[in-house]
């Protein structure tokens, strides 16, 4: 197989995604299980995270998925300049269900810090 230094992936839909024609995730697994990148290769990814208006059901499902994934980590990222991380949401003290309702008003952020640690 051949072998790439810079693997970029702009995708129309979110990570996960229900819809028959968005393949994100099959594309990403196919990549890595076919060893396509490099030893020093990079991929770069860009998905969408669909809003209220466009899909509710599909927006509850991905803040559902980035609040369970991200709970139990044990730091996440912050806004904060000086140092960007900060206890997770257990060590801050939250519930499932309060930090379900703080991913749910923050999805963009909490869905990037998703993104990246996939």
């Amino acid at each position: 197989p051949q072998k790439f230094d810079l693997i970029y992936l702009d995708f129309c839909g979110p990570l996960p995604s229900k819809k028959a024609g968005q393949k994100t995730l099959k594309a990403i697994t196919s990549i890595l299980k076919y060893h396509a990148l490099s030893p020093l290769g990079v991929m770069i990814t860009n998905v969408s995270l669909p809003s209220k208006e466009q899909n509710a059901n599909e927006h509850k499902n991905i803040v559902n998925l980035v609040a369970s994934y991200l709970y139990p980590k044990s730091t996440l990222e912050s806004n904060n300049p000086e140092w960007n991380c900060t206890d997770g949401a257990i060590s801050e003290g939250y519930s499932l269900d309060e930090w379900h309702k703080k991913v749910e008003c923050e999805i963009e952020d909490f869905y990037g810090q998703y993104i990246t640690r996939l």
